[in-house]
């Protein structure tokens, strides 16, 4: 298929289930970027109930499994049909990625905000409740692991141990994966079970121009919090939103006044306020979206532009 590019039609490859091939086609075919593929996954589109059906307490899949139903155990119970589904191979076992449907919860009516800054030194996120005062610092500092594994490249990459080389890069992400779902999961329990509207902070353009330059300001998976932060609030029926990040760490959360931080510490230079700068930030964050259920005036977020998100619906996509 990589080689013969304009053969971009199923019926070039006849030894290949028509399912199949049309999805290899549309995921690796027609990329333009993919040159070779290493990991293959075999991609099935569900085709709303056609291609994979649900039979029982598993799935069927016609054009590849004819009548064998494969068991699946459901982290939550399907809606409507199956969406996708991908195999791939690790380790000498096949896995599937099964994309479908699913219930959400009853969405509650916010009686407060918490506000979420994310971090890349100290903690991976920090969670400040300004209606009980409560700080939670979550997960493990990012800079001082980054640094770690940075290191262990760097030798290994000295010792000429690709093979090594390639397996640590699959760990770290793994782990960066695994330390974003436990961070995400806290947070939304947390503002679920206190009945709150999770804000965040909007970050853009932290890969992009001069930021580009500072390792520290792209070393965590910002956007892989924030999307499963995101999936997780809308399964419990919590409200999620973002608020302009500009000034957040030097602004006071008591007076609103602009003091520049010394490290992790934060001393208003106004009012004499004294916090963490990390939960200071959280704090700021939480009161620039009040009220809660709609857009903050100019006067009330302090000159930020506001971006309500609701991650709300009757439906909600889960991949098991």
């Amino acid at each position: 298929m990589m080689e013969h590019r304009e053969r971009a039609s199923s019926v070039f490859y006849p030894e290949i289930p028509c399912v199949i091939a049309k999805s290899l086609i549309a995921k690796y075919q027609r990329n333009q970027k993919c040159k070779v593929v290493k990991n293959l996954v075999l991609p099935i589109c569900g085709d709303k109930g056609k291609q994979i059906k649900l039979e029982g307490n598993g799935i069927r899949i016609p054009a590849v499994l004819k009548k064998q139903v494969l068991p699946v155990v459901w982290l939550r119970k399907p809606l409507g049909f199956i969406r996708s589904i991908e195999f791939l191979r690790k380790g000498g076992d096949w896995f599937a990625c099964i994309c479908y449907n699913t219930q959400a919860e009853f969405n509650f009516t916010p009686i407060g905000t918490v506000g979420v800054d994310r971090n890349s030194v100290g903690a991976v996120a920090t969670l400040a409740d300004p209606q009980t005062g409560k700080v939670l610092h979550l997960g493990f500092n990012p800079a001082h692991t980054k640094e770690v594994w940075r290191r262990r490249k760097a030798n290994l990459q000295s010792l000429g141990k690709r093979r090594l080389l390639h397996k640590i890069r699959n760990k770290q992400s793994r782990r960066t994966k695994y330390e974003n779902h436990l961070v995400s999961k806290q947070i939304v329990d947390y503002a679920a079970k206190h009945r709150r509207a999770i804000v965040l902070e909007k970050l853009e353009k932290v890969r992009r121009g001069r930021m580009r330059h500072y390792v520290e300001k792209s070393q965590w998976s910002f956007y892989q919090l924030f999307r499963f932060i995101q999936y997780k609030a809308a399964l419990r029926g919590v409200m999620v939103m973002e608020a302009d990040a500009a000034y957040s760490s030097q602004e006071c959360s008591r007076c609103h006044q602009i003091s520049k931080p010394n490290g992790k510490s934060f001393r208003c230079g106004y009012c004499g306020h004294h916090d963490h700068r990390d939960a200071n930030a959280a704090f700021s964050l939480s009161e620039r979206v009040m009220p809660i259920g709609g857009l903050a005036t100019e006067s009330e977020s302090r000159g930020s532009a506001l971006l309500v998100m609701p991650s709300l619906g009757t439906e909600a996509q889960q991949c098991a």
